[in-house]
């Protein structure tokens, strides 16, 4: 008999019809199409996984374009952080934040709000659905081990097997990804073996100071500045003190005012949203509700825990940019970005997406695993959002192998059709594509519940749903999610 934990099982409630609404790049009114799911909760490996097969989350809403149908198709990019290198524009973004921080240079443009918009800052649309309208009581869960149920008359203990092992093993898989790791390398604490041409060197250099002579050392090579060193050329005795605080927001947390104030200035000036569809509610659906539950780990330095933030840019009282973004094992995802329409003369987008791959440079040292900075989806058909690609080391995913590839290989492709298959090799296969035993091994929770599809079809069906679901969020997470049933 299987038994889920109620601690750190995820729990979703699917949508089962493909949704259609107006796109918000090219305004489509039924253009968009997606399919998408409410979150209960998410543990942090089971939407890592998810991000990787091409979702994204909207507040507790996932969702999943479906790429050959939708209007713009939406390509998700990562960029790996530790073969990033700044270009000229980018330098010239930090520097002019850096210069304007130091000593007021650049004000002349505050107050202005007209031509706010820029092309780091695409209109990206808010996706938020309510939660459906199903009896499902979740303080069962918590602190509790629960029993599968069988439905009808015959149970499928293979099922149960399967399910037990494979999530014992993707339990194992957030372990390995973010304890501390042990070098098997050599010992640093000990001096290294020299080489033998060294010994030859030092040999030779002990000769010369017994006869007097000493050799001058050759100057250094000039490295190149980091990133960190870019970002962080702001003086002690600058006109204005800069900080960037990480803050788990509530609607409780003393900043929410500030930050829900901050986001409404933003979508009115830079996206001309009506002041309705942007305030303290919408706020709330989009940036602050989040499903994923927030871990601790160890990591080689220092701990890090995962999970949704908000990294609030202040310049001294005044806040005036906010990302949101989800710490992850092997990612850091930006969920949003919003600033200050009177500050956009930084050009705080491009500045923004620079920080947040320091930061991810900044985790990689503590948790190796965690190199990529993801930006959510690029849309070549949408100019405005082309801004994405200008990271260097950034990668598309194949909507069809789930693999990633360079995005320099991938936007001739994209240059002739929306959509593309990315991948070349035309015998490539997803390779985390469900089975029939997969598919049979989903925990579905009914009347009260819990118990596999493959004990659920038997009195509900629902084989072409389950069968759907398996094909979209993938064998990771048909085997680790656990799917409320609207049915008994």
């Amino acid at each position: 008999m299987s038994a889920l934990n109620g601690e750190k099982i995820s729990i979703v409630h699917w949508f089962s019809d493909l949704e259609t609404h107006q796109c918000g790049y090219c305004k489509n009114q039924t253009g968009s199409v997606s399919y998408g799911m409410w979150a209960e909760r998410l543990n942090v490996e089971d939407y890592q996984n998810l991000i990787d097969r091409g979702w994204r989350r909207s507040g507790m809403y996932c969702y999943k374009p479906m790429m050959h149908l939708t209007c713009c198709p939406q390509y998700t990019i990562k960029c790996s952080v530790q073969d990033f290198k700044l270009s000229k524009s980018q330098k010239k973004v930090i520097k002019r934040f850096n210069k304007f921080v130091t000593n007021g240079t650049g004000q002349k443009d505050i107050g202005d709000a007209s031509n706010v918009a820029d092309d780091s800052t695409p209109h990206e649309p808010i996706m938020v659905r309510e939660k459906p309208n199903v009896v499902f009581d979740y303080s069962k869960f918590v602190n509790s081990d629960i029993k599968m149920e069988s439905i009808g008359d015959h149970s499928n203990p293979s099922c149960s097997s399967t399910v037990r092992i494979e999530t014992s093993c993707a339990r194992d898989d957030v372990e390995k990804t973010v304890v501390e790791k042990h070098s098997v390398g050599p010992d640093l604490c000990k001096a290294p073996c020299k080489k033998a041409k060294i010994l030859r060197i030092e040999r030779k250099q002990q000769k010369l100071r017994a006869k007097g002579i000493t050799l001058e050392k050759a100057p250094p090579v000039n490295e190149a500045k980091t990133l960190e060193e870019f970002l962080n050329e702001i003086p002690a005795t600058s006109k204005y003190k800069f900080k960037i605080q990480q803050e788990w927001m509530s609607r409780n947390h003393p900043t929410f005012k500030q930050s829900s104030q901050l986001f409404k200035k933003y979508q009115m000036a830079v996206h001309n949203e009506p002041a309705n569809e942007c305030g303290e509610k919408q706020f709330c659906e989009f940036l602050v509700d989040t499903p994923l539950k927030r871990v601790r780990v160890r990591g080689n330095s220092s701990a890090v825990t995962f999970g949704s933030f908000h990294q609030q840019y202040w310049l001294d009282d005044e806040l005036i940019a906010v990302a949101v973004l989800d710490i992850l094992p092997r990612c850091v995802s930006s969920v949003y970005f919003f600033y200050d329409p009177d500050y956009r003369f930084l050009t705080l987008g491009t500045y923004g997406s620079l920080r947040e791959v320091q930061f991810v440079q900044s985790l990689s040292k503590s948790v190796p695993a965690l190199k990529f900075y993801y930006m959510g989806f690029y849309i070549h058909s949408c100019p405005k959002m082309r801004y994405k690609g200008k990271l260097n080391s950034s990668f598309l995913l194949c909507p069809e192998t789930y693999q990633w590839f360079p995005i320099e290989k991938c936007t001739p492709k994209l240059e002739k059709e929306k959509y593309s298959r990315l991948n070349d090799d035309v015998d490539a296969l997803d390779e985390n594509l469900c089975t029939s035993r997969d598919i049979d091994s989903i925990k579905v929770w009914v009347s009260y519940s819990f118990t596999h599809f493959g004990n659920y079809k038997r009195k509900y069906g629902e084989e072409e749903v389950f069968e759907n679901i398996g094909r979209l969020v993938g064998r990771k997470n048909a085997s680790s999610l656990l799917f409320v049933s609207t049915k008994g």
